[in-house]
């Protein structure tokens, strides 16, 4: 299990009840080496959240005792990983001073006001490390990681886009990762040559997708990092790649397939003998074991695939492949978290809603009784709810008027490179047939339908339907369609000039869909930004995609007439109007819950789940 942040530390940065359930259940699942999240060796310039793991005071070796003896009760191992974000973190976080990185190169991405650190200063946070690494060894852990990837601070001083110095830690090769070998010798030095360490490196930074012409880690680069720092006695290499300028090579969404780092890895592999260790964007079993087949790598890092399955591991252990509920890429959970930082709230998993909330919801009490139980919609919602009351032993019909389950996932996987989207439901269909839930598709919930089934208890999950705002004139005509339409086929949209309304991330899958149709897109919206609110990794990669195709953005500018040929808009700066050509008009804008059936649905969920 590859280290997250998921920021339920403790606030003195001790792991809590909820933090040790959490890491214990995916111990229980079959996790053979855990990683903790970013735990922190300076308190001073080195906060990277506010509830996060820290190892800068004695006072918390006993407390993450009780994290790796939780863990170690499953027969698992457990690494500490040492972090310092150098110039990617908040000025907030450490008190409103500038942050600091190798040189006074402010992120991109972070926008904080820079400093250098002093010789001085680097070399005390090497002992900082050092002594972060003999409080984990104390604390009872198997080894440490040294977080030299991601744009960190030791990432920073590895690169040359990062690291302008001209003293012993910069200007040359040897310099830049003098930083980083001194932390691995003296951690050696304290701890013993058999107390491992392992070092998680970007072997390539990607900066000229983002127009960086200076020099920066190309994966030549990252193999001579991974070379010198085994020489220096790291005991494996964990390959990674990306900064946070580049940050959807971190944390990819769902377009970018399995096992694509592959050649990173292979390469750093050709080139050492310490074990490699990567994340590969894996979300079946099967593709983690043909890298290990292959020789690609010689352990297999996950990491959200652990957040949707606490079990992943040990499912795939016994062959129970089709019970993995897999990660469908959507970064709802890296989104969600940052989302919610101000206040320290868990992140959520569009898939797993138990994420981070173990303790909350340790164990679904059981109805012996045995009730019967209606759920109307097969929707996401409707799903969970499905397989949650049928663990509890409830006797369960779900109907759904549609000929299939999901609701609108099947229209979300319709979009190009979001096809992984439908594993959710691939998932529930599996589910709901060995937990022996009725399933009746095509039915529509009347009254005579439901009194028939006599049930104990209804649950109303009818999910939600696209925006169509009446008052618009022309808002009827045959060629204005929804997203719906269109991401189901029913459009037939192929080789038209198509007005999107809505630069949302539906708007924008949209616009990839017709794209594929060979349809000349232009998306419009009245707002002046690309999807300000969604996730901005999935919206950078969806316009990616979008401009590569010659897609058009008129932003400002909002809906006022649907023509026969053209949509009339008008901007928003000048008010005046604005004419657009075209042959359909898809909406965009947005769902409205789906409310007929009413009913205390409310009452009738919380009695259920």
């Amino acid at each position: 299990m590859s280290p997250m942040g998921v920021g339920i530390a403790e606030l003195d940065g001790t792991p809590g009840e909820a933090m040790i359930d959490y890491y214990e259940e995916r111990a229980m699942g079959g996790a053979g080496l855990i990683y903790t999240e970013v735990c922190r060796v300076n308190d001073v310039t080195g906060v990277a959240m506010l509830r996060q793991l820290s190892m800068t005071h004695d006072r918390n070796i006993a407390q993450m005792g009780k994290l790796t003896a939780a863990v170690h009760r499953h027969g698992t191992k457990i690494f500490c990983q040492l972090h310092h974000p150098g110039r990617q973190t908040m000025s907030a976080l450490i008190g409103g001073q500038p942050v600091v990185s190798a040189s006074a190169i402010p992120c991109k991405f972070e926008k904080q006001k820079t400093r250098a650190l002093t010789t001085e200063e680097v070399k005390s946070l090497v002992q900082d490390f050092i002594n972060a690494a003999v409080r984990a060894q104390k604390s009872g852990f198997d080894g440490v990681e040294l977080h030299g990837a991601h744009g960190y601070l030791i990432g920073q001083f590895f690169s040359p886009y990062t690291n302008k110095r001209t003293d012993a830690y910069g200007g040359n090769f040897e310099n830049r990762m003098r930083f980083a070998v001194e932390i691995i010798k003296g951690i050696h030095a304290a701890c013993g040559e058999d107390f491992p360490v392992s070092v998680r490196v970007s072997v390539d930074e990607f900066l000229d997708k983002t127009g960086v012409s200076e020099d920066y880690i190309h994966v030549k680069d990252g193999v001579a990092i991974a070379m010198a720092l085994e020489k220096a006695g790291a005991a494996a290499i964990n390959v990674s790649c990306g900064i946070y300028e580049t940050g959807a090579a971190i944390i990819e969404p769902v377009t970018y397939p399995q096992g694509w780092r592959t050649p990173l890895v292979k390469a750093v592999k050709d080139h050492v003998s310490v074990p490699v260790i990567a994340v590969n964007a894996i979300k079946e079993p099967q593709v983690a074991e043909k890298l290990l087949e292959d020789g690609t790598q010689d352990f297999i890092a996950l990491g959200r695939a652990w957040l949707a399955d606490p079990q992943w591991g040990l499912k795939a252990f016994e062959g129970r492949d089709k019970e993995i509920r897999k990660c469908i890429g959507c970064l709802n959970c890296f989104f969600s978290l940052k989302s919610c930082a101000p206040v320290c709230m868990p992140p959520h998993c569009s898939v797993n809603p138990r994420l981070c909330k173990e303790s909350w919801y340790p164990e679904l009490p059981y109805d012996a009784q045995h009730h019967k139980v209606v759920i109307i919609g097969a929707g996401p919602a409707g799903l969970s709810a499905a397989r949650t009351a049928a663990l509890r032993g409830m006797q369960v019909t779900l109907l759904e008027k549609e000929d299939h389950l999901g609701g609108l996932v099947p229209v979300a996987a319709a979009a190009p490179l979001k096809g992984n989207t439908k594993f959710l439901t691939d998932w529930y269909e599996e589910e709901l047939s060995r937990l022996g839930v009725d399933v009746r598709l095509g039915i529509e919930a009347t009254e005579t339908v439901i009194k028939g089934l006599a049930p104990d208890a209804i649950i109303v999950a009818t999910g939600a339907g696209p925006i169509v705002p009446g008052k618009i004139p022309g808002i009827d005509k045959a060629h204005v369609y929804t997203f719906n339409d269109v991401l189901n086929g029913t459009s037939g949209l192929s080789g038209k000039k198509v007005a999107v309304i809505g630069a949302g991330i539906v708007g924008l899958e949209c616009g990839e869909y017709l794209n594929e149709k060979d349809c000349t897109v232009t998306i419009i919206d009245m707002l002046d930004a690309v999807a300000p609110s969604g996730n901005q990794t999935i919206v950078l990669d969806d316009c990616m995609h979008l401009k590569a195709k010659g897609t058009n953005f008129l932003l400002g500018h909002a809906l006022k007439e649907i023509k026969d040929g053209s949509v009339v808009l008008t901007r928003t700066s000048t008010k005046e109007n604005v004419e657009v050509p075209c042959d359909a008009v898809v909406l965009c804008l947005g769902l409205k819950p789906e409310r007929t059936l009413g009913g205390k649905t409310g009452r009738a969920l919380c009695q259920c789940i």
